[in-house]
């Protein structure tokens, strides 16, 4: 019978499913802000889940805040604060009240609509939303951070970031290169705030400038005399962020990606002692040496102008251009001109080896292309096993072709290879071959895969190639001379709809090279292709009936007296796949009863091309 009572009330899990009530806040953190002499106070979401009655809170992100912000507190069903046995609702989230959760009090500012909404339905008062306390988080003085209200404001000459407490000799660019007033530099110069306001002000400008060596290094006889003499190029990056400097060399193709000669570090200024002044000779700086500024001072980028040069630990680079945004910060900073960045010519460089040749791999491990990265690389790379442009154009086109065995000038075959035959198949998606010998009953050879499926040489550093591969020509696999005597129809099929990679089976090109070398050969070629067709339509039930079998046809072209040995086998096939085909008119014959048995007899199935229309085409 139907349920006609009252309808069962929905679980909680149910009917609140995905549904939440979002709050806004903030808390007291434990440390006192030096601003104010209070506690710091900080921003946070509560997000009441209805389905179960689970919390979480969290605070939202803040750059540079330097607080372990985002998840306070994980979802979870937080006890009620009067210690009554239960859970916490909504209603202890309400506007203007002060949650203690976990011995932390959270004070409810505000609620977003939807929130507001099911409160008031659910009978709930919601008062109007709270101011947050500002004064509690004034806006910081200027040179101050405002995601960080609890740092303290550094002396206004600070030892990190004066040059004029450093007790350094600076060199007479930085008195007439003073800063623009305004600029970022000049605000840094002002602002000695801490050791972070640089970074923080300055992250990600970095300085780039293009550099030479002659390859004369004040190191004489020193670990890299293979390079004396010879200009190379670098590229010197100076990170505003903390005034480091990373030299990079421009290797050529070819070498090896080891191109760093300076790690990132703060780079000292040499002495005026000749042969070096970074400690004892030319020999780098310590750590600490580096960390107190060098025996004379670390180099700015105020030291750095086009035409000028750096010297890094003995090797002098010489600064030839930089980049737009090298140009714009000085242009910004110093107010340089145009006239300031006038690039360099570039030096001459070495007469340029003829690189040898790589060694043919004759191993048989592996292929070239992986062989050869141990000639180009110390650390090879793997090369790509199949390209996908080829396979995605030639998924599924296979070339397969009937071969025997012939002879080389290094091989003959013997009795037993005249007999095998074989199937040779050419992969177009990766341009691989396979070849296979059918099994044959009592023959003594096993048969199966002579050669699996594998990129071919065709000769040493070339593989083959679609257009190798025709009926006729001979292929080399596996130490063995192949000559492909025939093909299936979807292989002729296949090379006819791509004449541009198969010029040999476009028919239109073969027919006009045929009556081309017919018109050259002249009268006595035509003359001897009427006679050889007359003698093989003799062959045919005594002639008459002026048709060719396939293999006529074969014997008429390639008469002697024709003098049509140029055209190869691959044009003759795509010229009898071309002429229209019929069936024989027995009545035409001399003997028309030769067709009732004997070997005629089979000629019924087979296809002829009459002779007219073989002289047509070529114009005999």
């Amino acid at each position: 019978p139907p349920n006609t009572g009252p309808p069962r009330a929905q679980p909680a899990w149910l009917k609140f499913s995905a549904i939440t009530l979002h709050f806004g806040g903030y808390f007291e953190d434990l440390e006192v802000t030096k601003r104010t002499g209070e506690l710091r106070v900080r921003r946070c979401v509560m997000t009441y889940h209805l389905e179960d009655g689970s919390v979480d809170i969290w605070e939202p992100r803040s750059e540079n805040s330097g607080l372990e912000q985002g998840r306070i507190l994980h979802r979870m069903r937080v006890p009620n604060q009067h210690g009554a046995g239960g859970v916490m609702t909504p209603g202890d989230f309400n506007v203007g009240c002060s949650p203690i959760i976990f011995k932390r009090e959270y004070h409810v500012l505000a609620c977003d609509a939807f929130t507001r909404a099911f409160l008031e339905r659910e009978g709930f008062v919601v008062p109007n939303e709270l101011p947050f306390p500002t004064e509690r988080d004034p806006k910081p003085p200027k040179g101050q951070f405002p995601s960080a209200p609890s740092l303290a404001k550094a002396p206004e000459q600070s030892s990190v970031f004066s040059l004029n407490s450093m007790n350094v000799d600076l060199p007479t660019l930085h008195d007439q290169t003073k800063p623009v007033p305004g600029s970022l530099s000049a605000a840094a110069d002002e602002l000695k705030q801490s050791a972070g306001r640089q970074f923080l002000s300055l992250d990600g400008n970095v300085l780039r400038f293009f550099c030479t060596s002659d390859g004369e290094s004040s190191v004489k006889k020193g670990d890299d005399q293979r390079t004396d003499g010879k200009p190379k190029a670098f590229t010197l990056h100076y990170f505003l962020a903390d005034d480091t400097v990373e030299v990079l060399e421009v290797l050529p193709v070819g070498v090896d990606e080891y191109s760093r000669v300076l790690r990132r570090q703060k780079l000292p200024k040499p002495s005026s002692i000749s042969q070096g002044g970074f400690g004892v000779g030319v020999r780098p700086a310590s750590q600490d040496t580096i960390k107190r500024g060098g025996a004379f001072g670390n180099v700015h980028w105020r030291d750095l102008r086009i035409g000028g040069s750096v010297n890094v630990f003995g090797k002098m680079l010489t600064l030839r251009d930089c980049d737009q945004h090298t140009r714009d910060w000085y242009k910004q900073e110093l107010g340089f001109g145009d006239d300031r960045f006038v690039a360099l010519p570039a030096p001459t460089g070495p007469i340029l080896k003829q690189r040898a040749p790589p060694p043919l791999n004759t191993s048989g491990i592996g292929s070239d292309k992986d062989s050869l990265q141990y000639c180009l690389r110390l650390v090879p790379k793997p090369q790509p096993t199949t390209d996908f442009n080829s396979w995605q154009l030639h998924s599924g086109h296979v070339l397969r072709f009937t071969a025997t065995f012939v002879n080389t000038a290094t091989r003959l075959i013997d009795d037993i290879d005249k007999t095998r035959t074989f199937v040779v198949s050419f992969f177009m998606e990766d341009n691989t071959v396979a070849a296979f010998e059918p099994p044959v009953a009592n023959s003594g050879l096993p048969g199966g895969p002579f050669f699996k499926r594998n990129p071919a040489k065709k000769t040493p550093g070339a593989y083959y190639v679609p257009s190798d591969f025709t009926v006729g020509s001979v292929v080399f696999v596996s130490g063995r001379a192949f000559r492909l005597n025939g093909a299936d129809d979807s292989t002729f099929i296949l090379m006819e709809s791509r004449p541009s990679d198969f010029p040999k089976s476009d028919f239109a090109s073969v027919v006009a090279a045929t009556k081309s070398l017919l018109t050259t050969r002249g009268r006595e070629s035509r003359d001897a292709l009427r006679k050889a067709s007359a003698l093989e339509d003799m062959k045919i039930g005594g002639g008459g009936a002026m048709v060719l079998t396939r293999q006529g046809f074969i014997e008429v072209m390639t008469n002697a007296d024709a003098h049509l040995q140029n055209v190869c086998a691959q044009s003759l096939v795509t010229l009898w796949r071309g002429l229209p085909k019929q069936k024989i008119d027995t009545t035409k014959t001399r003997a028309p009863e030769a067709f009732k048995s004997g070997p005629q007899k089979d000629l019924l199935h087979q296809e002829f091309v009459d002779v007219s229309d073989l002289f047509e085409l070529l114009g005999v």
